[in-house]
């Protein structure tokens, strides 16, 4: 005959909370006998053990269910499918929580420079980006539905996807559109696509207020001190500019946003 143990006695010696043993008898994990007299469930060596099993795949990525399937009928075969499954399904979340890491730690490094470099011009190199798709204007709304499965395309936010482009001569500002981009390391598709790679920039930040409708304006002020600095240190303007938002904060529910320009030299 093998000991019994109470639900304070597994607390104690396994760790196993009252809640959990509670679930696994709901979901059928365990069926420990109950005292006739007092309704306590007393739990023997085996359910002890199943107990174990049930850890034991927990901790290999099984759901409840899968381990219920598992303890009711199960092949080696059957375990292998189970865990390949769970596996592929790990990896693809791994990776999305990677990518969710190198935003945090992007977004966080360009936090902690910001005020560094707004309204102040530095050189520096744009990221490469590959050109997926483009729309005349950020508010023209009805425009994105041709490109929304690009933007919906893997797990980039669509903020970090569009990229305000402004065409100047030395005179003013020509035009501008948005780019629907995506963020690469080298060339992809090279003579099938538009790529953007430019590793001499002037760069810098702005910033601009919700309530704040003088985005032309500003585009201009921006193209004269980028003329007046390029002048002052002898580069050579390409007549194009990148701008991407890259921060937002909000100052009584008005949103402040901060932006990167990079505007290509020689």
């Amino acid at each position: 005959m093998y000991k019994k143990y109470q639900t304070k006695d597994l607390l104690k010696c396994l760790g196993v909370p009252r809640d959990t043993l509670r679930f696994y008898e709901k979901k059928g994990l365990l069926n420990p006998h109950k005292d006739s007299e007092n309704n306590y469930r007393n739990y023997d060596v085996f359910d002890i053990f199943n107990i174990m099993i049930i850890d034991f795949y927990k901790k290999r990525g099984m759901t409840i269910n899968q381990i219920n399937d598992v303890l009711k009928n199960s092949e080696v075969n059957d375990i292998e499918n189970i865990l390949e499954y769970r596996k592929l399904e790990l990896q693809q979340t791994i990776h999305e929580m990677q990518r969710t890491l190198e935003r945090i730690e992007q977004t966080q490094e360009f936090s902690l420079c910001v005020n560094k470099y707004i309204n102040t011009f530095t050189l520096k190199s744009m990221p490469q980006f590959v050109v997926k798709g483009e729309v005349s204007d950020f508010v023209s709304i009805e425009e994105y539905e041709s490109v929304n499965d690009i933007l919906h395309t893997g797990s980039d936010d669509m903020l970090s996807q569009i990229i305000r482009y402004i065409a100047f001569n030395d005179q003013k500002v020509l035009d501008t559109k948005i780019l629907i981009a995506k963020e690469i390391n080298g060339y992809e598709d090279e003579d099938k696509v538009k790529h953007l790679d430019y590793p001499r920039c002037l760069y810098t930040v702005v910033q601009e207020r919700q309530s704040d409708s003088k985005q032309v304006d500003l585009l201009e002020h921006m193209h004269q001190l980028s003329a007046e600095y390029a002048k002052a240190h002898d580069f050579r303007l390409l007549g194009e500019a990148f701008a991407m938002v890259r921060l937002i904060t909000y100052e009584e529910s008005e949103s402040k946003v901060y932006i990167e320009v990079f505007i290509p030299v020689e």
